[in-house]
């Protein structure tokens, strides 16, 4: 079929027809144009066939350029063929139906593959000078940016949420190794809103340590950003907006970043440095599960990353300091990363070292967990046996 006919069809959802045509030659039926009139053979009536033939197409899809469409693009071209096939009296419901279970989870897979940050696409930003440390609002771009992808934060909330002062969720220490690290305790979040359902859940604690990048490094950043607010201020939100005129020692003013600007701020650097994709601040979540997994890191280690409620299991397992650096290890960019294996010793006498001594500070673990939340107004304490 001549290119010429896909340019002469204005309408979306028979421009996406033509395709799925090409791509359903077992029919063996020729599309003819006739007194500038489309006829197109029928897709298929077998619920299985149609299930299979589109999911087929949504994952081999792509622009005339050859990139990939945008994962809501995807989404709108499924449901332009439902409206076409309702208008022609088949009532057909590819987000509902059982029958369509296999499109739907092909079409779910290649949304959430658009939807991730690649170490490649992390390269351009820092290349680009969208990330870094020159100036407010780059350092304040890279701050939210390393949150999001150390922290596993969910979309703009959870980062406005964030706090500074005596009630802050983040804070500076260094673990029995003597590596320092960046430690994040989560208060209120999707899967944890304080109240009567949630007491019993154990709010998320995960850590940034050093990246031996110091350009890339969290922790460092985090104190530099700090040591840059105003020395007196009243807000206690952690993300102040930049000021216009900044100076030596003050680059922010006391007032709060408003939360579309958060919320935009993924999605702005993507758009600035041309990477083609529907991004935004969640999307730096699913990177951090995503290079984890591909990592081979334990499933243990990338839900207390996340915060996934999981499994009892959860609750009998106890990570290593060696563990925890490895997991912050992997999601650095621009330095040598190990693999798991290699930068945790798994041997059993190891492992009972480890564990006597994740023994004897656990009962400190639990206190300064305790101490956090009674700091906390309107956090539930669990129940202690």
């Amino acid at each position: 079929m001549d290119v010429y006919y896909y340019r002469k069809v204005k309408n979306k959802m028979v421009c996406v027809l033509l395709v799925i045509v090409m791509c359903l030659l077992l029919y063996n039926e020729c599309v003819v144009f006739w007194y500038q009139q489309l006829i197109w053979p029928p897709l298929p009536e077998n619920s299985q066939e149609l299930n299979e033939a589109l999911s087929f197409f949504i994952a081999e899809v792509r622009k005339e350029s050859g990139d990939n469409y945008k994962p809501n693009t995807l989404y709108e071209i499924i449901i332009s063929i439902q409206h076409y096939l309702r208008q022609n009296g088949r009532l057909i419901a590819f987000m509902d139906e059982q029958e369509y279970q296999g499109l739907r989870s092909v079409l779910n897979s290649k949304m959430k593959e658009l939807s991730r940050l690649g170490l490649e696409q992390e390269e351009i930003l820092w290349s680009k000078g969208l990330l870094g440390e020159s100036n407010p609002l780059q350092l304040l771009d890279t701050l939210l940016f390393l949150f999001g992808l150390h922290f596993a934060l969910r979309a703009a909330q959870e980062h406005r949420n964030l706090r500074f002062g005596m009630n802050t969720q983040l804070s500076v220490k260094y673990d029995l190794g003597g590596k320092k690290y960046l430690q994040y305790i989560e208060d209120v979040s999707k899967t944890n809103q304080g109240g009567l359902d949630h007491r019993k859940v154990s709010p998320k604690m995960t850590r940034a340590y050093e990246n031996s990048n110091p350009l890339r490094c969290p922790v460092r950043l985090y104190e530099k950003y700090i040591a840059l607010r105003p020395k007196n201020g009243t807000v206690d939100a952690f993300y102040l907006r930049p000021k216009k005129m900044p100076c030596s020692d003050v680059w922010y003013c006391d007032s709060p970043v408003g939360i579309h600007t958060i919320q935009s701020t993924v999605k702005h650097l993507c758009q600035s440095a041309g990477i083609i994709g529907n991004f935004s601040n969640h999307s730096l979540r699913a990177t951090a599960a995503t290079r984890l997994y591909q990592a081979g890191v334990d499933e243990q280690l990338i839900t207390e990353k996340t915060g996934h409620r999981s499994n009892a299991v959860r609750a009998y397992k106890r990570t290593s300091d060696a563990q925890q650096a490895s997991v912050s290890s992997v999601l650095h960019s621009g330095s040598k990363n190990h693999k798991l294996e290699e930068l945790v010793d798994t041997s059993p006498t190891k492992f009972k070292q480890e564990r006597c001594v994740n023994e004897e500070t656990s009962d400190k673990e639990h206190k300064e967990l305790r101490e956090f939340k009674l700091s906390m107004p309107g956090m539930n304490l669990p129940k202690v046996f």
